[in-house]
């Protein structure tokens, strides 16, 4: 039996250990028949008559089982694969039922698992070494919906021979029943085998139940049911204060601890890994300290996540809070620290305990430089206890070697006082090695051969961090102890692999009994996860929010055969680790895993060191750029499910750097670039050389300047920017200039666009067939409903001279003569928006196609850009010297069009403000095409009535023109000779359409 392993597992929850330990058996046919227990690594117990119902036989047979081969399965690893493992078992031990209708006989069957081994989860429960009469038990059985569940009951005292009286709790579908027979009687504390269930009640209302108590059930096979003493060694597991009785050869190392606590306020115990730092101040200090005569109080923490946490965490503890301290009473005792210091608040705990003294244990000291203020203000809070003779409060700090260098060379109090108090831990001399093999076992019984512990104590004398390989082979040795066995052998010792083969030879069998993917998963959880990425011997602990489901679980699968541990932080958070460092020192595996894996840890600590940096605000130097960069987003692709959510935010962070820094230096270049080209057109004799430089710099840069550029040098070739085009292209386009008249206009009198009847007055008729507006000559509004024929006068106190309206005469502006602008919302009806006094005479008004702003030309030279909604509010003011004649939105309303008299026109862009366009074109109207890339205008009447007058805008068609209007492109000589430089491939491509004119 597997002695080691029952030593931890009394410490495991009810639900995970002893339920995994649980069997089931099924009859011929499939039913559930009964259960039974896995009581060490290969044992089962269970009921002779459900061997037999399993066998398909009566149920009181006698007839001989054993030799027979069963089936079984263990019903709750359900919960870790998909199917409930099954293994192949044969009957052993066999006591039957008994004779008549009493099944009076002892009904004890053993059975010996054959062909593989237990299935990993399936966590042994031992028997009890002694029986009880009373108490609390649980039965395992079948619920409905689940694979099983466990039912509260009540140990009486015996009744008759080989069965004991049970007393059930649970009612209904929770009582026990004929299919619980065989299931393990459990004493739910220490975690024990106290019997097997044997009958139940047969009326349905009786609830109680019989068990053959455990000395029946040793009685049935003592050879593998009869116990054995637990080990007495610790295996990878650091002693703790409890195992002080098991604890040898460190007396004089204890004494010199004991005398630095006496006389220092801080005792750093330096030591390498694995040389029994934590075991020496757990086992060794805190039990000699209990046992004298002055009252201690003991804190012990870790430094997670940061020192200032877990200290407040250990002092809150101590004072009295749960293990999973309450956040407001964390925070009380961080202000605590932060304002009167360790010494002081230890003294409150004091008071609040009674106690005289208090022991401060950080372990593992070196998790806790992190170089951030809070750390720094408590290593010099640290250094003050140094300075403290007989302190009250004391901090014993356990630390690594290879980061005690790093301390104590560290400038201020906190170095010093490192240097001054620190106490080495001293590797074990022969004689206090062969005492830590040889005590131990004496104390269960037995002994060690004395030529294995002289081989022993060799090995391990002169190298303190085998200390654990040492503690984890005898632990391997006792597992191999039979029944009978009375000192531990060479037989043992070489079967588990001797000192270094014992840990890897163990690893490596826990490895091969998983499936491919679980090996893949294992692989993944060390390598990401469980070590440092800087330093490969040195553990990590990785909580369960970092870790994928998957990962999780098979670290709780480690955890029970005990490669790994997990436990929870001060605030409940969960969290895994190696066992102890010397697995990753020691295991083959691992070393191949890191080798196969070095260039992407090599990556990791790069990435490791850069985040570091730049946490530490040295930003600029732990960008990723360039290969670093290109490197990263390779390993993110390749490996996204072994990058921490923090190292892919990190690199995503640094790539939209770069990409900000590249646009950046591009847009320098560009602009460098656009500058020169823009020069040398200027300076250029040949007006097509001119041109064909000026449209590279437009190519480059939509800045107006580089518009104006291009029209210029167009000009200044006998060049037109303005095309004739056939109207039937734009007719929708043009229609809007339909929805405006101007002053201009007005003057002329109505066209009669809209007559009633012949003779009658002649109107201008604005929208649509639904709404129509109608103005006559003397400047009367009326609105016309289509649909149903009616009409409504528009009352103004002056006539209407300029009036502008959406496509579909919604929105309606008008100009009055006596300088008043009004806004109407058409609908079923006619209302007034807003109505404001304008400087001076309009000349002409536009509004935009969602009516959302109004523009208005002044006899001032200005022309005012307005808020539909915002009671007619001036949103720009656009200089507009000389008489405007049209203005027009463009589609987007974003853009603005102004012609004034002499064919001069300006484009506005709304956002900015700017001028995007100023040229001089022969153009009647405006209006913009139906994506803003063209201005468009009636051609004049002596020309083609069939075509229209096509104004490029957009830099892109504007560029297009221009190529076709010079006839080649530049050469490289030219760009040598004008710029300086042979030609880039274009870098405009995303800041103008070069999309040739239609």
């Amino acid at each position: 039996m597997d002695t080691q392993a029952v030593a931890r597992r009394a410490r495991q929850p009810v639900t995970e250990a002893s339920g995994a330990a649980v069997v089931r058996f099924r009859a011929p046919g499939g039913a559930i028949i009964g259960h039974g227990v896995l009581v060490d690594d290969e044992h089962v117990v269970t009921c002779a008559h459900v061997v037999n119902a399993a066998l398909g036989r009566q149920l009181r047979s006698t007839d001989d089982a054993r030799g027979e081969i069963l089936r079984l399965e263990f019903p709750l690893l359900a919960q870790l694969t998909a199917l409930a493992p099954e293994r192949r078992a044969r009957v052993d031990a066999w006591q039957p039922p008994g004779t008549g209708t009493a099944f009076d006989g002892l009904d004890v069957a053993g059975l010996t698992l054959v062909g593989e081994s237990r299935p990993i989860g399936a966590i042994p429960v031992p028997l009890a070494q002694e029986a009880r009469t009373e108490g609390d038990v649980l039965l395992f059985g079948p619920v409905e919906g689940r694979p099983g569940g466990w039912v509260p009951a009540q140990l009486r005292p015996l009744v008759k021979q080989h069965r004991q009286q049970i007393d059930q709790r649970a009612q209904g579908a929770h009582v026990a029943q004929p299919r619980y027979s065989g299931t393990p009687v459990l004493d739910p504390k220490a975690q024990r085998v106290l019997g097997i269930l044997v009958a139940t009640a047969v009326a349905r209302q009786d609830t109680d139940v019989y068990a053959i108590p455990v000395a029946d059930l040793v009685a049935a096979w003592p050879a593998a049911f009869a116990p054995l003493p637990a080990s007495p060694y610790k295996g990878l597991e650091a002693f703790g204060r409890d195992d002080a009785p098991l604890f040898f050869g460190r007396d004089a190392m204890t004494d010199d601890l004991v005398a630095a606590v006496d006389s220092s306020g801080l005792v750093p115990v330096v030591g390498a890994s694995g040389a029994g730092k934590s075991s020496l101040v757990r086992a060794g200090l805190m039990p000699r300290l209990a046992a004298g005569r002055t009252d201690w109080r003991f804190a012990v923490v870790r430094p997670r996540p940061h020192l200032a946490h877990a200290l407040a965490a250990g002092f809150a503890q101590v004072a009295g809070a749960p293990r999973s301290v309450p956040v407001s009473e964390l925070e009380a005792w961080q202000s605590r620290i932060a304002s009167l210091g360790l010494a002081a608040a230890g003294d409150l705990v004091l008071a609040s305990t009674g106690a005289e003294r208090l022991l401060l244990v950080v372990d593992q000291f070196e998790e806790a430089v992190d170089g951030s203020p809070a750390t720094d203000e408590m290593f010099d809070q640290l250094a003050e206890l140094a300075g403290r003779e007989r302190s009250a409060t004391v901090a014993v700090l356990t630390l690594r070697d290879d980061a005690f260098g790093g301390l104590f060379v560290r400038p201020g109090r906190f170095g010093e006082a490192l240097r001054r108090t620190a106490v080495a831990l001293l590797g074990m001399s022969a004689g206090e090695l062969s005492e830590a093999i040889l005590q131990p076992a004496r104390l269960r019984g037995l002994t060690v051969h004395d030529h294995l512990v002289r081989k022993l104590a060799t090995l391990v004398q002169g190298r303190p961090g085998a200390l654990p390989l040492l503690e984890f082979t005898l632990d391997r040795m006792w597992a191999t102890l039979q029944r009978g066995q009375d000192a531990l052998s060479f037989e043992a010792y070489a079967e588990i692999g001797e000192l270094h083969g014992a840990l890897a030879e163990y690893a490596d069998g826990v490895l091969a009994a998983l499936t491919p993917e679980e090996r893949s998963l294992v692989r993944r959880l060390f390598l990401n996860h469980l070590i440092a990425p800087d330093q490969p011997d040195v553990r990590r602990v990785a909580t369960r929010t970092e870790l994928w489901p998957a990962e999780w679980a098979i670290a709780v699968r480690l955890a029970n055969e005990r490669l790994l541990t997990t436990s929870s932080s001060n605030t409940g958070e969960e969290t895994v680790e190696v066992v102890h460092e010397a697995l990753l020192r020691a295991w083959g595996t691992l070393a191949s895993w890191l080798k196969e894996e070095e260039p992407f840890r090599n990556w990791r600590r790069m990435l490791a060191y850069a985040m570091r940096r730049h946490e530490a605000g040295e930003e600029s130097a732990a960008v990723l750029t360039g290969p670093l960069l290109a490197d990263a987003e390779r390993w993110l692709e390749e490996r996204p499910s072994d990058i921490t959510v923090d190292e892919r935010r990190f690199v995503n962070a640094n790539r939209e750097h770069q990409d900000r820094e590249e646009h950046r230096y591009r847009t320098l270049f560009e602009e460098s670039l656009v500058r020169a080209l823009t020069q040398a057109a200027q300076r250029a004799d040949n007006a097509d050389t001119a041109l064909l430089l000026a449209v590279e710099a437009l190519e480059r840069s939509a800045e107006p300047a580089a518009d104006l550029l291009v029209r210029s040098c167009l000009r200044r070739m006998g060049a037109s920017e303005q095309e004739e085009v056939p109207e039937s292209e734009y007719e929708n386009d043009l229609r809007r200039m339909a929805d405006r008249i101007r002053l201009r206009e007005w003057a002329a009198g109505p066209p009669g666009r809209w007559t009633t009847a012949p003779g009658s007055t002649r109107h201008w008729g604005l929208g649509d067939e639904d709404i129509t507006v109608l103005i006559d000559e003397r400047g009367n509004v009326r609105i016309h409903w289509g649909a149903s024929d009616s009409d409504a006068v528009v009352p103004l106190t002056a006539p209407a001279v300029i009036a502008a309206c959406t496509s579909t005469a919604t929105a309606l502006c008008l100009g009055t003569e006596a300088g008043e602008l009004h806004l109407y919302q058409i609908t079923d009806s006619v209302k007034e928006m807003w109505q404001l006094a304008l400087p001076c005479a309009a000349t002409c008004v536009a509004v935009d196609g969602q009516g959302s702003k109004i523009a208005v030309s002044c006899d001032d030279g200005i022309t005012r850009v307005l808020s539909a909604q915002a009671e007619g509010k001036e949103i720009l003011a656009l200089p507009s010297p000389g008489f405007v004649e049209d203005l027009d939105f463009g589609p987007d309303g974003l853009a603005l069009a102004v012609q004034t008299a002499g064919s001069h026109i300006a484009v506005w862009d709304l956002t900015s403000g700017e001028r995007r366009c100023d040229t001089d074109a022969i153009m009647d109207h405006v209006a913009f095409n139906a994506d803003g890339e063209y201005l468009l205008s009636n051609a004049p009447r002596t020309r083609d009535s069939g075509t229209v007058i096509r104004l490029p805008l957009h830099p892109g068609r504007l560029a297009a023109l221009a190529r076709q209007a010079a006839g080649r492109v530049l050469s490289d000589d030219e760009w040598q000779r004008h710029v300086g430089m042979r030609p880039l491939t274009q870098g405009a491509a995303t800041l103008s359409d070069s999309t040739p004119p239609r």
